[in-house]
């Protein structure tokens, strides 16, 4: 992209630096144009260094728009990256959560079986219904029925659904 040196501003220069029509000698006149000349070419070579400027601008400008393209396909590589551990990571601490919610839930089994079904019926009665088909489940089945014959018929009937519900899914 060169910049062209306007006639307007060479011919400015000229009249700027020639005297006065009136007053000039003819001897200083051609010292004159080759001043002239000179600062022509003084504009040529200035023209010149403002266009390699340019164009080395142009460049940089090119390469940080490539860099800047590199920088943000980088960027979004990472940030996909990081999405898929995170994802990850979720699914191993809800794989944990549910292994611990479920260890807890045998160990309660463990116990309520062990105890006499009058008791573990009490027990098991105050408990949220879904908590208490839970147990019951990871108990043997003769356990689990002595347990919710003990308990108050309608107690025992939301619960022994949910556990059937439970014990089918378990299955």
């Amino acid at each position: 992209m060169r910049l062209p040196i306007s006639k307007a501003l060479i011919i400015l220069l000229a009249v700027s630096l020639s005297a006065p029509m009136g007053f000039a000698k003819k001897e200083t006149q051609p010292q004159n144009m080759s001043s002239i000349i000179e600062k022509i070419n003084e504009l040529k070579t200035m023209e010149k260094i403002i266009n390699d400027k340019i164009n080395q601008l142009e460049q940089e400008k090119k390469a940080l728009a490539q860099e800047k393209k590199n920088i943000d396909s980088y960027v979004k590589q990472q940030k996909a990256a990081i999405d898929k551990y995170v994802a990850e990571k979720q699914q191993e601490l809800n794989s944990l959560k549910k292994q611990i919610a479920s260890t807890k839930i045998k160990k309660l089994a463990s116990i309520y079986s062990n105890a006499k079904p009058q008791a573990a019926a009490e027990e098991l009665s105050k408990m949220n219904e879904d908590l208490a088909a839970q147990i019951l489940v990871f108990m043997q089945p003769r356990k689990a029925g002595a347990i919710i014959s003990k308990m108050n018929p309608a107690k025992a009937s939301q619960i022994f659904q949910r556990y059937i519900n439970k014990k089918s899914n378990k299955q």
